[in-house]
């Protein structure tokens, strides 16, 4: 394929929903290494309705989602100074994708610090194509999941 030819070919664009900036700016540089995509975070959910239109507005090819998400992401702390964080927030997340007609046939690939097979049972009964659990992949694994779940190899 030409350089040309190269410039011109769609890139795929890859949403995360994650709250961890750290986390977020690691798999940023990963997917920044590879020439073939769009990169685009979403660091907090504040009204999953309103989280919805965001994500149809960016209008992604693939969702990586964490479970474990600010319970109350317009002030991200308690009033200690912890977060306070809640992994029935991204099963909601999930569901709710799953469940509208404009983005439902995106695919959804679970990275969680969640590892019990009960999660990994949810997360694919509500329609996450993977689960991947964060301490036993190396980051650049995301790459390889993202192109099996839009069958790029």
């Amino acid at each position: 394929m030409t350089q040309e030819m190269n410039s011109k070919k769609k890139k795929i664009k890859v949403l995360l929903i994650e709250d961890d900036s750290y986390t977020a700016q690691l798999y940023r540089d990963v997917f920044s290494a590879e020439t073939d995509y769009e990169f685009e975070v979403i660091d907090a959910l504040s009204d999953i309705e309103k989280d919805l239109e965001k994500i149809k507005k960016i209008n992604p090819d693939v969702i990586l989602l964490d479970l474990v998400l600010p319970l109350n992401p317009a002030s991200r702390k308690n009033v200690e100074g912890t977060y306070i964080l809640d992994k029935e927030l991204g099963f909601q997340v999930l569901e709710k994708i799953k469940e509208d007609e404009v983005i439902k046939e995106v695919p959804v690939i679970v990275v969680s610090a969640l590892s019990g097979p009960e999660d990994k049972d949810r997360a694919k009964a509500l329609g996450a194509e993977k689960f991947l659990v964060k301490s036993e992949i190396i980051p650049f694994e995301l790459v390889k999941a993202v192109n099996e779940v839009l069958g790029r190899y």
